[in-house]
């Protein structure tokens, strides 16, 4: 097998799980970056136009779940990402789906509505890139992020509601993970991969939610296994 490609935003959480996938089947890979206005070339990677992109095996396949199941086809004999038993598989994916429908939008949120937190995406984004791109991205993440929170509806409730919610969500995951080493049985699957990206995208740019993530001391050690 050539080595794998992943295309990715630097700041994606889909991405970075893809990654963590990736290095969880013991797959070897390279990246590539779309930060700055590269991320212009994106369109036309797939017919979706979205990251993550992966090549692998002579492929280039699209969207983060997609590849996380073609991982474990592809690579049965490696540490699986979906178990085979029917029920803890069923399980697996609902976490995923909620991670990525439904966290995913808490991660934007915070990062919307936060100046600090806004100007690390923006740096983060533009690394390895000149400096004005820097300037031209801010306003653009700003508009499209505080568009998609207000559409999705969390950016027409208040901070304070929004907070809450957050944390009923975290003490959800922390009573969990009470009664098993991972989200579901006790081995890592995609299901803590899709969640632990979500929250660590949240933790690198938002100082006072990863305060409140890291408080939880069930999900702080969970997030060091993962």
């Amino acid at each position: 097998m050539s080595q794998a490609i992943l295309h990715q935003w630097e700041i994606s959480p889909f991405c970075q799980k893809v990654a963590k996938a990736l290095q969880h089947k013991g797959i070897s890979y390279q990246v590539v970056n779309y930060n700055g206005i590269l991320g212009s070339k994106v369109p036309r990677l797939s017919k979706v136009g979205k990251l993550p992109v992966l090549d692998i095996n002579g492929q280039r396949l699209q969207d983060s779940t997609r590849i996380a199941r073609y991982l474990d086809d592809a690579f049965p004999e490696a540490p699986r990402l979906y178990p085979i038993e029917p029920m803890a598989k069923a399980q697996v994916e609902i976490w995923e789906d909620w991670s990525d429908e439904s966290l995913y939008w808490f991660e934007i949120y915070f990062r919307a509505m936060d100046a600090n937190a806004l100007e690390l995406a923006v740096e983060v984004s533009s690394q390895g890139r000149p400096a004005y791109e820097r300037m031209m991205l801010k306003p653009l993440f700003k508009v499209a992020l505080t568009t998609q929170v207000r559409m999705q509806g969390l950016g027409r409730m208040s901070k304070t509601d929004v907070e809450a919610e957050f944390e009923r969500h975290l003490a959800r995951i922390e009573s969990v993970l009470s009664i098993s080493k991972y989200l579901v049985g006790d081995s890592c699957t995609i299901a803590d991969i899709a969640v632990a990206t979500q929250l660590n995208e949240i933790i690198r740019t938002s100082v006072p939610m990863r305060a409140v993530i890291l408080s939880k001391p069930l999900i702080k050690a969970w997030l060091q296994r993962v």
